[in-house]
């Protein structure tokens, strides 16, 4: 992306926090950061496309934008309902596995804890131990992520694991 498009973008920023604020989805938000950055996409294709609109006080860029993002969240809720995963844990069977798994748990806790992003990082992982056989499809809807939120997390605790590794 060049310089000037990006800054052309920058531009818009405020404008995708207040669609993301008017459609209830906030920075605690489990999709806010998957939200955002359709935003932003939909927002740089129009630019790409040679349309020419203001960044501010610009209501039918918004009301595009909020009906997109509804949209969005249509979607996802859509289809969270058809697969109907649940974010439940299973029962704990007491036998050599699970302390095998609770080891490895604790050993990696005790890696991610000094990063910033732990929690995020913890809770992969634990997904990764508890269902090592699912599918990436499985796996975010449990998890309440994007597929790109996932490879980005999962890209990152690799980036941990070899920086603890090598060091």
């Amino acid at each position: 992306m060049t310089k000037e498009l990006a800054a052309k973008l920058q531009q818009y920023e405020l404008l995708i926090y207040g669609v993301l604020k008017a459609g209830g989805v906030y920075r605690h938000s489990v999709n806010f950061e998957d939200y955002l950055q359709e935003l932003r996409l939909l927002v740089l294709k129009r630019l790409l496309a040679g349309e020419v609109f203001q960044a501010r006080d610009n209501p039918t860029l918004f009301k595009w934008l909020l009906w997109r993002l509804r949209d969005l969240q249509r979607g996802s809720q859509r289809y969270e309902t058809r697969h109907l995963f649940t974010n439940e844990m299973p029962e704990v069977i007491a036998d050599e596995q699970s302390f095998i798994q609770l080891e490895l748990l604790m050993t990696i806790d005790k890696l991610i804890s000094c990063h910033g992003q732990a929690t995020h990082l913890k809770q992969l992982v634990t997904d990764f131990v508890m269902y090592p056989d699912d599918t990436v499809i499985k796996r975010c809807l449990r998890l309440k992520m994007h597929r790109m939120t996932y490879y980005r997390r999962l890209k990152l605790l690799q980036q941990v694991i070899n920086e603890n590794h090598y060091a």
